[in-house]
C-alpha cells in the first residue's frame, strides 16, 4: 500500500540469500543474511527513522511468506536508507564496528 512520503522497506530488499531479480535492492556486498523484521524495526530506532511496522503482509514476488515490512518516513532516497538500515543490522549482530 502507498503512502505519501513513506517508504516500504520489505526485508527482501536487504538479503543476502535473494537474487535482484527476486527483490533485493542493495549490492550483495553490503546486504545481510535473512534480515528480520524485528532486526529492522531496531536498526530504524538506532538510526532514529520514523516507522511504522506492518507485520503480517506479505512481499508480492513471495506472496506465501508473511515477513511483514517497515513504512519509513522518506527523509532521503531510497538506497541510502536502504544501505543504512542494513549497515546497521550488521553492526547490531556484531560482524561491523560502528564507526
Amino acid at each position: 500500500m502507498k503512502k505519501r512520503g513513506k517508504l516500504a522497506i520489505w526485508p527482501v530488499y536487504l538479503d543476502s540469500g535473494v537474487s535482484r531479480r527476486l527483490g533485493r535492492k542493495i549490492p550483495k556486498k553490503l546486504a545481510v543474511p535473512s534480515p528480520k523484521l524485528e532486526e529492522m524495526v531496531k536498526a530504524a530506532k538506532r538510526l532514529k527513522l520514523s516507522y511504522e511496522v506492518v507485520p503480517d503482509a506479505a512481499h508480492p514476488r513471495t506472496h506465501w511468506r508473511r515477513t511483514g515490512y517497515l513504512l519509513v518516513e522518506k527523509r532521503d532516497k531510497k538506497t541510502k536508507i536502504l544501505r543504512a538500515i542494513a549497515r546497521e543490522i550488521r553492526v547490531i549482530r556484531g560482524e561491523l564496528r560502528k564507526t
